[in-house]
């Protein structure tokens, strides 16, 4: 029998992409499809349009064959995955009613004063306290009641797009996050009130099933707009933060992950349901039954690299055509050649308010005249690393779970001089998986299992990944940055507040 395939399929909130691996988890081709500009009708409101997301499948798809020089019939199986908290209404013909409703939206909280004081008698404080108010469903029950009267279904992205593709309505229950799924027995709901909470009828609800699990396969029509072939079969995966920890292997209890996109964060795995009192963190459903992923995300996160680069790289673009590397790498060679501590500089990387710091502006400090652009470029990589690590503290402290096996990923974990910060600044060995997409990977992985060319995801994660780089601490360089954060970066913010908060009173932009 010769080599068969699995496609990827991950549509995020900017972009939709569609990558092929063969049956080791090698990357053969890939297609993305960037999303439209989302739409703001209103202040809070966040849309995407009617038909970003299947035109985004259908483009990337296109793409991705024309770089694939494989036989499209050895496809033997695709993964699905998506952004988690999105909103689709759909009527009784399977059509849009309104926009889909972005995770970024804040009209939820109209829901507040509407809905008053919950009361139930559900187990799962998350479900209790705050899922009603955060429900879209209950906001178009109260707001928009003529699409809440023709609402038929309600999906999710990942949701939608497997109807599309097969005609059923499956979700992930790993992609839960808002839906009225009992996160504690991993099932639907048993009794109605607990659906009706979030403003939801049992007919209106996708069937939850576990990550892996085939959910039908590609009709003519979905073939014949996505170039997939007919038959195949279609598996759910995990969201999409929860695929990267599946692609990266980090799927054990105490296993953690940082992802270093342009939402940066760590997730750590946990045998026990035990949610943030104080919402501090989030929690999801791993890709594995019975197992949470906790996350804590930084305020901006790599982001700031890209600022770095694109305010304070000048005259590197040319130097990085010529080198074919680069601006980031470039940027890497002159902070590889600074000292752990930038001699002296800090960053407090709070580019934008956030809830820890409401008041928060980026500082740095502690210039003088050694300092060059090379210090600037390692204090803010120090400094973001070093707020992920504040950041998780609370969470892992809470959990009872230290970090004592970390994973790494996304677009900023490339950088070598990144990968070997983390490693200090949390003292642990650091893996780093060679496949940088490891959402899509995970979602393959889900294809895999669920296809029957593993026999379940455990297989596949021992077939198609374990490839990584593996990164040592320096004992030296940890004693350093755990005596910085003591000694200055925690007390920065707390000593600065009053200052941050009338400095950004005299310097807000006038109505």
């Amino acid at each position: 029998m010769g080599e068969k395939y699995v496609v990827a399929i991950d549509s995020g909130t900017q972009s939709t992409r569609v990558i092929i691996y063969d049956s080791k988890g090698n990357r053969l081709a890939r297609g993305s499809a960037n999303h439209p500009k989302m739409l703001t009708p209103h202040q809070g409101w966040v849309e995407h349009g009617v038909n970003d997301f299947w035109d985004a499948l259908r483009a990337a798809s296109a793409e991705m064959f024309s770089n694939f020089k494989g036989n499209p019939a050895d496809i033997a199986a695709i993964g699905l995955s998506s952004q988690r908290s999105c909103f689709l209404a759909l009527d009784k013909r399977g059509d849009l009613l309104c926009n889909p409703i972005s995770w970024l939206d804040e009209r939820w909280r109209m829901n507040v004063p509407s809905l008053g004081q919950v009361t139930n008698d559900i187990a799962d404080p998350l479900y209790k306290a705050f899922w009603p108010y955060y429900s879209k469903a209950n906001w178009l029950k109260f707001n928009n009641p003529e699409i809440y009267g023709k609402a038929a279904k309600y999906l999710g992205v990942s949701g939608y797009l497997g109807y599309k593709l097969t005609g059923g309505f499956y979700e992930s229950i790993s992609n839960s996050m808002g839906w009225p799924y009992d996160i504690i027995n991993w099932t639907a709901f048993k009794g109605d009130a607990e659906i009706e909470a979030v403003g939801m009828r049992r007919d209106q609800i996708a069937e939850p099933v576990p990550a892996g699990t085939t959910i039908g396969r590609i009709t003519g029509e979905a073939a014949a707009a996505t170039g997939l072939p007919e038959g195949c079969p279609v598996a759910v995966a995990a969201g999409d933060k929860q695929c990267e920890l599946l692609g990266a292997g980090a799927v054990k209890h105490g296993q953690a992950y940082i992802t270093l996109g342009t939402l940066s964060g760590l997730d750590i795995v946990c045998n026990e349901y035990k949610p943030a009192p104080d919402f501090s963190y989030f929690t999801y459903l791993s890709a594995f039954p019975k197992l949470y992923n906790y996350e804590s995300m930084a305020n901006r996160g790599f982001l700031l690299v890209s600022w770095f680069r694109d305010n304070l790289g000048e005259g590197l673009k040319a130097a990085a055509r010529e080198a074919g590397v680069s601006v980031e790498a470039l940027l890497d060679r002159e902070a590889e050649a600074i000292p752990a501590g930038s001699e002296g500089l800090v960053v407090l990387p709070d580019w934008s308010p956030s809830a820890v710091h409401p008041s928060g502006k980026g500082i740095y400090l502690g210039f003088d005249d050694r300092h060059q652009r090379g210090h600037m470029f390692r204090s803010l990589v120090e400094g973001i690393i070093i707020q992920i690590k504040l950041g998780t503290e609370k969470m892992t402290g809470y959990l009872d779970l230290p970090i004592n096996e970390l994973y790494i990923g996304g677009g900023g974990s490339k950088s070598n001089f990144t990968a070997q910060i983390i490693s200090d600044v949390f003292n642990v060995p650091v893996n780093r998986t060679r496949e940088s997409e490891n959402c899509s990977l995970g979602a393959a992985m889900c294809g895999a299992a669920g296809a029957g060319l593993y026999p379940d995801l455990n297989s596949a994660i021992d077939g198609m990944g374990k490839n990584y780089d593996r990164f040592l601490p320096n004992q030296e360089n940890h004693e350093l940055y755990k005596a910085l954060s003591a000694k200055v970066i925690e007390k920065l913010y707390p000593a600065l507040e009053d200052v941050l908060k009338d400095l950004g009173a005299l310097t807000a932009e006038k109505k």
